[in-house]
């Protein structure tokens, strides 16, 4: 059996990864092109990314603390 505390740790580099890639590609604070639509595509799919980024990390934390169930193999985190 996995700790769920490891696998939350492994989610949440994992969701920070997601996180920094999208602000590499949203490259924030810079104006959007309007002659280039490939960048502009670019820049909406890191946004898309930052935005779902937190999202994917609060379904995992449920996951392993046990919210939607047991889940095989994984051992999940209990609050005493």
């Amino acid at each position: 059996m996995t700790s769920g505390w490891l696998m939350l740790g492994l989610g949440t580099l994992v969701c920070l990864g997601l996180f920094a890639n999208g602000m590499r590609f949203a490259r924030l604070g810079q104006p959007l092109p309007h002659d280039n639509p490939g960048e502009i595509k670019r820049r909406m799919i890191g946004m898309l990314f930052m935005t779902l980024a937190p999202l994917f990390w609060l379904l995992f934390a449920a996951i392993c603390f046990g919210l939607f169930g047991p889940v095989a193999k994984i051992q999940t985190i209990q609050l005493h």
